[in-house]
């Protein structure tokens, strides 16, 4: 079986790990960085559902790259402790920027639906029947002090996705994705876990929107 989050590093020795105990005990967080130890990374991958199809789609999807606003265009892990501010996690780090992975995770997922023949990346010289932009415009794990009922917060992301008919560019269906999950842990992994759940609701809606349209496009054909 496998996980939905790789954890890329590997444990610190014992004392490193009771250093960190202790200062996350002095100061309520757990976002503090390992002395002497090296950032830990995490990533989010495709959701299982997302195999291969064994049949022949006929629709040609052009994703353009995926892209991120300025302040999570970054590997660093962000949280909030108010709706004013954020930071980034010192000892924990993704293994590629969110954008990045997510520009993957899409083009895995769809190219494993049925009703897709292809997925050609940005400008290839490809004709293309839909075309497909999104861009994530929030990813934090949320601390604020009555952030739900749930003293370890929740991670919240925001995700606007906007579909268009390639041959006249003309945008044919937009979705903006903005849900949060409660976390059950105040941590790196929890955060992870959190952030794939999501993804997965994401990949599911787009999925659903992308077997509507690619329908519409076969029957105007």
């Amino acid at each position: 079986m496998r996980y939905p989050i790789e954890k890329l590093m590997k444990y610190a020795p014992m004392p490193a790990l009771l250093a960190l105990g202790i200062a996350v005990l002095a100061s309520g967080c757990a976002v503090l960085p390992e002395r002497g130890g090296e950032p830990q990374q995490w990533r989010l991958v495709a959701p299982e559902s997302s195999r291969p199809s064994t049949t022949a789609g006929s629709v040609i999807v052009r994703l353009v790259e995926t892209r991120a606003a300025s302040a999570i265009d970054r590997r660093d892990m962000a949280y909030s402790r108010d709706r004013q501010s954020l930071a980034y996690y010192r000892d924990n780090r993704w293994a590629s920027p969110p954008a990045v992975m997510l520009n993957e995770i899409i083009d895995e997922s769809l190219s494993g639906q049925p009703w897709v023949k292809t997925v050609v990346r940005g400008g290839a010289r490809v004709p293309a029947d839909l075309s497909l932009y999104c861009e994530i415009q929030r990813l934090e794990h949320r601390l604020e002090p009555n952030a739900g009922i749930n003293p370890s917060g929740e991670v919240q992301m925001k995700v606007a996705c906007s579909w268009y008919r390639a041959a006249e560019r003309q945008l044919v269906e937009a979705m903006i994705f903005n849900e949060t999950v409660e976390l059950e842990r105040n941590n790196a992994e929890a955060y992870a876990r959190g952030a794939q759940s999501l993804v997965d609701g994401l990949i599911g809606r787009l999925a659903a929107q992308g077997a509507t349209l690619a329908a519409s496009v076969v029957a105007t054909r």
